[in-house]
């Protein structure tokens, strides 16, 4: 045990014994001071090392329900940014548990409230890494969706462009992603409506090209006469994927999120008792 450790010790039968002592309770008040600045210092360095986690963290669940790019990239980077944090996390511990010490020579028992758990932080960082592939996923489900729609017209367009084989393969891809997206396993309330609307709108056009295929006129304006009244439904079913796809995308890495943003709370409230303290003390 070193001496800044032995030092409440001492003080504290010493400030009690004979009534107080004003060079006594100067050293304690000082010892107080002291270490609140280093216990302010390594709780600011481990807000410094989140921080980072939690900026990369909300790009990725930005990307998850929108834009190009796959989010597992930021979710990775998150997640070691957050575990390099650990041993901030220890040292903030430490700094904390010292400045409890020290604040004992003053007969202070209220304790400040740092309520890290042992491997918290690595368990944050291990949850972002892991929420990566479920991510991606989704984020690519999401694309596929949003492109539907304007996989259909570009099969219209090959067909008024007489490009039959073109047609043909585009709805067959178009069918492909709506039978990927209807087999996901996801408990999405308004993706339903999405899906019938658009099945029948895909049944539609391949009807169409049957029929155009086959040269038979009249059944492809019948179809392209059911696509005009379907598609007037394409509002409506675009309004249920976007509540979806936003309902489903921002609960991907909720949980990760979450925790990371408390744990930065609970060292800005540290902070705040060490600001705190230090006002007392110091008067």
């Amino acid at each position: 045990m070193g001496p800044s450790l032995l030092l409440p010790l001492v003080l504290v039968p010493l400030i009690g014994a004979g009534g107080p002592d004003p060079s006594l309770e100067r050293a304690a008040r000082g010892l107080v001071l002291e270490r609140a600045a280093r216990a302010d210092a390594a709780l600011a360095t481990l807000e410094r090392t989140l921080s980072p986690g939690l900026d990369a963290s909300r790009r990725a669940a930005g990307q998850v329900v929108a834009g190009d790019e796959a989010p597992s990239a930021e979710l990775q980077a998150a997640a070691e940014e957050v575990a390099s944090a650990e041993g901030a996390a220890e040292a903030a511990g430490r700094a904390v548990r010292a400045l409890e010490g020290a604040r004992l020579t003053l007969g202070v028992a209220a304790p400040i409230q740092l309520e890290l758990a042992q491997g918290e932080v690595g368990s944050v960082a291990a949850q972002l890494d892991a929420t990566a592939p479920a991510a991606d996923a989704f984020a690519e489900m999401r694309v596929r969706a949003e492109g539907l729609v304007g996989g259909l017209e570009s099969v219209l367009a090959a067909l008024d462009d007489g490009a039959l084989a073109e047609a043909r393969s585009g709805v067959t891809a178009v069918r492909a992603d709506h039978d990927a997206i209807a087999a996901w396993e996801v408990d999405l309330a308004t993706l339903p409506v999405w899906l019938d609307t658009t099945d029948a709108m895909i049944a539609a056009v391949e009807a169409i090209v049957t029929a155009t295929e086959a040269g038979d006129r009249e059944a492809a304006l019948d179809a392209a006469e059911e696509f005009a009244a379907l598609a007037g439904d394409a509002g409506s079913a675009d309004r249920a994927l976007r509540i979806a796809i936003g309902e489903g995308g921002s609960a991907v890495a909720a949980a990760p999120l979450a925790r990371l943003a408390d744990l930065l709370r609970k060292v800005a409230d540290a902070r705040a008792q060490v600001a705190s303290i230090v006002r007392t003390v110091g008067q």
